[in-house]
């Protein structure tokens, strides 16, 4: 074994590292039911349309292609798994390319470094947007050294293909566009503009994404609104707010990734000053897709923290830079240490989360998994499918499924499919589109998660004039308590 590993090639080590890392997930795709996120965009796939409230298309019409061949979870999972393998590969070509008188191990430790995160494990696990962002903005970064190498008008036109299709995959693709100019401005070659190549890639990125445009016109512009209102939530600009999404950035993508990542994006500032866009094209173009990202990001965390996925693309197109540092700075004892400790944590944390992932072992308290968010909602779903109909079938009247947000109405919904579950939040929201708003005088199940004590609010605006208790469903995970949903008879609400 130990001859074999030693006579591999650096490309032979980086696929047996994807291979290894693509069979992890797998593995833990058929272990748990669907998470908030998943369900979603499994229920965009289910109703497919041309845009969607919190999203563009893109993640929909992809699951929509899974479900023509199965709905189970594992098969809802393949395509998250097979997006991130491929961006695995692609960022091992991104980094030989453009760096072709590096180590030629660069490569493989670009793809180690975002292999050792539990974040881009788990995107790489469950759908979200980010996955074929991903994918697309690093074959943007490869397509754009072409056009800066002389490319010709075939580079403008993929260009403009992967642009759109990034813009149709989520709304922070938008950075792309920054990245494209930035590398113009840098190489000084702003002169491209005179060719036709960049107004036709712009009118090919353009139609790419009408159907996102199609939509919001539709919908008065709904989608756009809630991103801007999104991303400035609150008024006031709070350093506490910015140090604490870092702190959980650092924790999820690991020292190796964050630490290394920011030291090599300040060296590469510094090496870029001095020689410049031209001829640290590789700094540059790297420098030119991450920072626009993590540093929009990193400033509206003041106004509202940054979930830590949020900026994974800006992560993963700082490790060739961070890649690189390490391996030009590998004499210096603290590196060694510091790539050493960020192994062992990258193994520990890994471990963890994807053992008890696939095989629940730690000894939450009842009531304190901290994973309960995975359990149950295949159980509750049928039980309150259940309970309803039994109500409709009693009364002669039509019953609903209520919950109170849209997190909770996403796996119940897809669990529950094809009954539609209506949402009570006053913010509009996807279910609002879908299955409309709760009416005045509406009656039916009121499903409630996580604790036994949460109770619905009644007889006022916006509330049920009355309900009681029908039944309750523990979940049990590893012999204790993880959660508790309650189900509801609730009649008349008034709107």
């Amino acid at each position: 074994m130990k001859n074999f590993l030693n006579n591999l090639t650096p490309f032979q080590a980086t696929v047996l590292l994807v291979l290894a890392s693509t069979v992890l997930r797998l593995v833990a795709a058929v272990s748990t039911e669907l998470t908030t996120d998943e369900a979603h965009y499994a229920l965009y796939g289910l109703h497919l349309d041309w845009s969607y409230f919190d999203h563009p298309s893109l993640i929909g019409w992809l699951q929509a292609i899974v479900l023509l061949f199965s709905d189970s979870d594992l098969a809802l999972r393949i395509m998250p798994i097979l997006l991130f393998s491929a961006a695995s590969l692609v960022l091992y070509q991104a980094s030989v390319t453009l760096f072709p008188n590096e180590s030629p191990w660069l490569g493989f430790a670009s793809v180690a470094l975002i292999q050792s995160s539990v974040m881009l494990q788990l995107i790489g696990l469950a759908m979200l947007p980010d996955g074929p962002l991903l994918l697309l903005g690093l074959l943007v970064i490869l397509v754009l050294h072409r056009i800066l190498s002389g490319g010709n008008l075939r580079d403008w036109l993929w260009l403009g293909l992967l642009l759109g299709l990034a813009g149709l995959s989520k709304y922070t693709a938008v950075t792309l566009i920054v990245t494209v100019v930035l590398a113009l401005l840098l190489s000084r070659q702003v002169r491209q503009l005179r060719s036709p190549g960049p107004w036709l890639a712009l009118i090919i990125g353009v139609v790419a994404i009408m159907p996102v445009l199609y939509w919001n016109y539709r919908h008065d512009w709904i989608s756009f609104l809630y991103q801007i209102h999104h991303g400035t939530g609150k008024l006031n600009w709070e350093l506490k707010r910015l140090l604490i999404s870092q702190a959980g950035q650092f924790l999820v993508y690991g020292p190796g990734i964050y630490i290394f990542g920011m030291i090599a994006a300040v060296a590469g500032l510094r090496e870029l000053r001095k020689t410049g866009g031209e001829d640290g094209r590789g700094v540059m173009l790297f420098l030119v897709l991450a920072l626009p990202l993590l540093l929009l990001f990193g400033w509206n965390s003041g106004y509202e923290m940054t979930l830590p996925h949020w900026t994974s693309f800006g992560w993963v197109a700082l490790s060739p830079l961070a890649a690189r540092w390490i391996i030009r700075s590998w004499d210096k004892r603290w590196v060694r240490i510091g790539v050493r400790g960020s192994i062992v944590y990258a193994v520990i944390f890994i471990g963890v989360i994807f053992s008890q992932l696939i095989s629940p072992w730690i000894p939450f308290p009842d009531n304190k998994n901290a994973l309960r968010d995975l359990y149950g909602w295949g159980q509750a779903a049928q039980r309150a499918e259940q309970l309803r109909a039994g109500l409709e079938s009693k009364t002669g009247v039509a019953q609903l499924i209520f919950t109170e947000n849209w997190t909770l109405a996403s796996r119940l919904s897809w669990y529950a499919r094809p009954t539609p579950v209506i949402v009570l939040d006053a913010r509009i929201n996807q279910f609002d589109i879908w299955f409309g708003s709760p009416q005045s005088g509406a009656s039916g199940i009121l499903v409630l998660w996580p604790h036994e004590n949460a109770k619905p609010v009644t007889g006022g605006k916006g509330q049920f004039a009355e309900c009681s208790l029908r039944d309750s469903l523990p979940i049990m995970v590893n012999g204790r308590q993880s959660s508790i949903f309650t189900f509801y008879d609730c009649h008349d609400y008034q709107n």
